[in-house]
């Protein structure tokens, strides 16, 4: 059997504890501790250097086709809430969907995914102080504010 496939996105501006949280639960070889191995990929809308909020350069040695046949897709954060979804990120976000892959969005990843319109009719949540900004923006989503995660 393959190992899972596990495609983070990363994108400019990312925060490097929110990539890190991913990366350190999946990215890790743990086969020592009988945990199972994944096939981890850093992902972005365009392979190649991705510059950090904290002034790190990394490298996401994946673009958006990195997110196919993944199991579970992660989007670990999302920046300047008030910058649209990237289409081609969005469409790559549906199609994983469609295919049955697992989407997660961690704190600000909601954003993304609700943009996608992967959230309609369902309950989500997000970082507690941007639930009402999300239910503005999104209000065909029941968000719920008490919950760290759905």
């Amino acid at each position: 059997m393959n190992d899972p496939i596990i495609a983070v996105l990363a994108f400019d501006g990312i925060s490097p504890f929110h990539l890190s949280v991913p990366c350190l639960v999946f990215g890790e070889d743990r086969t020592a501790l009988g945990l199972p191995r994944f096939d981890f990929r850093i992902c972005a809308v365009k392979a190649g250097p991705i510059h950090t909020e904290a002034g790190l350069t990394i490298a996401a040695p994946h673009g958006l086709e990195g997110l196919d046949g993944a199991d579970i897709v992660i989007i670990p954060s999302w920046h300047h809430l008030s910058e649209p979804v990237s289409p081609l990120l969005m469409e790559a976000l549906r199609h994983a969907h469609q295919r049955g892959a697992l989407i997660v969005g961690l704190c600000l990843g909601t954003f993304a995914i609700a943009a996608a319109g992967l959230l309609s009719g369902r309950r989500a949540a997000t970082h507690w102080a941007y639930c009402e900004q999300l239910q503005t923006l999104h209000p065909d989503i029941a968000v719920d504010a008490a919950v760290l995660y759905v």
